[in-house]
This record gives structure tokens, C-alpha cells and sequence, in this order.
């Protein structure tokens, strides 16, 4: 059977939807992922090693192995990669849809004069999605110095030596604290986006202006008595 309009727009009704749908689910996993690496954040400084220092020897051992706080910070760290990974996938999948959102949509050839409020949202989505890139910069650089200095006496820690780095107070906390600004930056990134597409769309339905009418002013008829010529005396 030949395939008429109907069933193209039914067609790309359906993967719109897919779509959506889609996008929605890893704006979920984005989310559940963010809250448990802070979980796990918060357990690894429950967990991190502290330092007993010998006064007699000038020697210091460890309380503890560390794994535990090792673990966690390896799993946070993984976990919140992968939000950031959902977080950029979900945005993918809106700007390459048929209806891109008007962040995207007013820097097309052929929309050369987007509204003011486009250009708000996209200067809004911007500066998210810098602030998303630092703060998931700066949790997971806390993270690898966290799992750095744990890992360093998983393996006889109750002997004693002469220098035993541990992980600060409260590095694990702003790892997490970052690592949640980041998943919901990503959510406002998501809800911007979204907000601009509607804005887009009625941008579209919207009637166009009709131009002003301007009345060009026409010389006054001339009479009969004008147009005849002067009789001679």
C-alpha cells in the first residue's frame, strides 16, 4: 500500500513521542545517579582513615584500612560520570529532534532575527551548562584525590611510619555537594530547554503582524473651466 501524509505524521508523531519518553528516562537516571554518589560521598567520609600519631617514636600509623571510604569514593565517581553522561545524552536527543528547541532553533539560517526571549533562554542554557562543566570538574577532581590517598594503605596501615597522608575533613562532603549541583544544573539545563521549545512553538503558531497601511495623497481632480483655454479679446 502506498504511504500517504497521514501515516508520516502518525509516523513521526510516534518518534516524538519516543523521544520524549527517552529523554525523560535519562533525566531520571541522571538524577538517582547524582543522589547516590552523594550517598556514597557521604558514607566514604564516615568511613575515610584517620591518623593515630606515636609521640614516643615520632611515628604515626593508621586507625583503619581506608577501603571502605576507597570503595565508596571509586563508586561515587563512577556513578557521577554517568549522570553527567545521561545529563548530556537527554540534551542531545532535544537538539536533534524534528522541533529543536529555540536555543537552537533561533541560531538557524533561516530564523536571522530571533526574539529577545530567545536569546535570553540560550544565554541562560549557556551559562548552565558552564556552571555544570566546573562543578563536575571540581567533584571529580576531589574524588581522584580522595581514592589517590586512600589507596595508599589499603596494605599495612597498622605499621607505623614516618608520614601518613590522609583524606581531609569534609573533601568527601564537597565532593558530593559539587557532584549534586551538577545534577541539578542539568535538571534547570533540561527545563530550559524545554521552556524554549514552548517558547519557540508559539513563536510559530503566532499570526504575522500586518503591515501598516499608508494612504498616498493624489493630486485634486482639475474642472472643465481649468482645462479651457482663454478666449481672445
Amino acid at each position: 500500500m502506498p504511504i500517504t501524509h497521514a501515516d508520516l505524521v502518525m509516523r513521526q508523531r510516534r518518534i516524538n513521542e519516543n523521544n520524549a519518553k527517552l529523554a525523560q528516562f535519562l533525566l531520571v537516571l541522571s538524577v538517582l545517579c547524582g543522589l547516590l554518589s552523594f550517598v556514597l560521598c557521604l558514607a566514604g567520609e564516615a568511613a575515610r582513615s584517620e591518623v593515630s600519631w606515636l609521640i614516643v617514636d615520632r611515628a604515626c600509623a593508621y586507625k583503619n584500612s581506608g577501603r571502605t571510604s576507597l570503595l565508596c569514593g571509586v563508586f561515587a565517581f563512577v556513578l557521577l560520570a554517568t549522570a553527567m553522561f545521561a545529563e548530556h545524552a537527554c540534551m542531545l536527543i532535544a537538539v536533534t529532534s524534528p522541533k529543536p528547541p529555540a536555543v537552537v532553533a533561533w541560531t538557524a539560517p533561516e530564523d536571522p532575527r530571533p526574539s529577545q526571549a530567545s536569546k535570553k533562554l540560550t544565554m541562560q542554557a549557556c551559562a548552565l551548562i558552564i556552571a555544570t562543566w566546573v562543578c563536575f570538574a571540581i567533584a571529580e577532581l576531589l574524588l581522584i584525590i580522595s581514592i589517590g590517598i586512600e589507596s595508599g594503605h589499603t596494605s599495612d596501615w597498622q605499621k607505623a611510619r614516618l608520614s601518613c597522608p590522609a583524606v581531609r575533613p569534609g573533601l568527601y562532603v564537597a565532593a558530593g555537594v559539587f557532584g549534586l549541583l551538577t545534577v541539578l544544573l542539568g535538571v534547570g539545563l533540561y527545563l530550559t530547554a524545554l521552556r524554549a521549545q514552548k517558547l519557540n512553538q508559539e513563536e510559530a503558531n503566532m499570526p504575522p503582524s500586518n503591515p501598516p497601511h499608508f494612504i498616498t495623497p493624489t493630486a485634486p481632480p482639475q474642472t472643465g473651466l481649468a482645462n479651457k483655454a482663454p478666449v481672445p479679446a
